[in-house]
């Protein structure tokens, strides 16, 4: 393998995370899809290089999704800030498995046919086949042609732990509320808010906003606004509001019962 072939890998290894990403936030995508995108993306990249010659890259081209794994990892760690490795997620399961099948089509199934694409071969028609039925039920499914969009999103409590914790830790020095309860309320809307849109994304908006200065939702409590907010502007919004709807004298069975609702949704 020399280092062109080397790169080759890395670009389409992030191309298809990138893919995946998009797939995953705009649709209620499960794991097995997800894995069935990840084949699909491979046997097409396969069907390029096949065509034009390129036998080389197409040899191991199992090694994409090796690199899928690693861009998924960083950007659940660094980006996302989730634990990667945590046993319910069985992330690391996934991926084993993931590698295990590309390899077994790539020498099995690619290595041994002359053009990936259709030609009528049994095994290539059989896979063929399957792949079309997935990428109908998912279509079906998920109403593509309708534009529908996943708005919820499941956070396990090892996930909403590790986020409050470090969320804590940014901006305790930022957040003075000496009701505790008003408090966790607080870190409950950042830990629900941040789960959708995370701070990699955030940025994002922020450049956006620079660029166009259009009325859009920012900050980590995702304000809508027609003005610049940061992510500590949008905390001190949000817990203003709160207590002026809260009010001073509240009853604790209200806020209490504000307190439970607020993680039920995030939960």
């Amino acid at each position: 393998m020399n280092l062109l072939c080397f790169i080759t890998y890395i670009f389409l290894g992030f191309l298809s995370f990138f893919i995946l990403f998009l797939l995953r936030n705009k649709y209620k995508i499960s794991r097995l899809y997800n894995g069935i995108f990840s084949i699909f993306l491979l046997i097409i990249y396969a069907s390029i290089f096949s065509s034009y010659g390129i036998n080389e890259v197409v040899s191991n081209i199992f090694i994409i999704n090796i690199f899928l794994f690693i861009f998924d990892f960083i950007f659940s760690t660094y980006i996302q800030e989730v634990d990667f490795f945590n046993k319910n997620d069985k992330n690391t399961l996934y991926y084993l498995f993931l590698i295990f099948i590309s390899y077994f089509i790539n020498n099995l199934y690619i290595n041994r046919v002359e053009e990936v694409f259709l030609s009528g071969e049994d095994l290539r028609l059989i896979i063929w086949t399957l792949l079309i039925v997935f990428m109908y039920k998912f279509i079906v499914e998920n109403d593509v042609l309708k534009k529908s969009y996943n708005t919820s999103k499941y956070l396990g409590r090892d996930n909403i732990i590790t986020m409050y914790t470090k969320l804590r830790k940014i901006y305790l020095d930022d957040i003075n509320i000496s009701d505790m309860r008003l408090e966790l309320a607080v870190y409950s809307l950042m830990i629900y808010h941040n789960s959708k849109r995370n701070s990699f994304q955030r940025k994002l908006d922020n450049i956006l906003f620079k660029i166009d200065s259009k009325k859009r939702c920012l900050g980590i409590m995702q304000i809508e606004s027609s003005k610049f907010i940061s992510d500590i502007e949008s905390i001190e919004i949000v817990t203003k509001d709160l207590k002026k709807q809260l009010g001073k004298k509240i009853q604790q069975e209200v806020l209490n019962q504000y307190l439970v609702n607020m993680l039920v949704k995030i939960i």
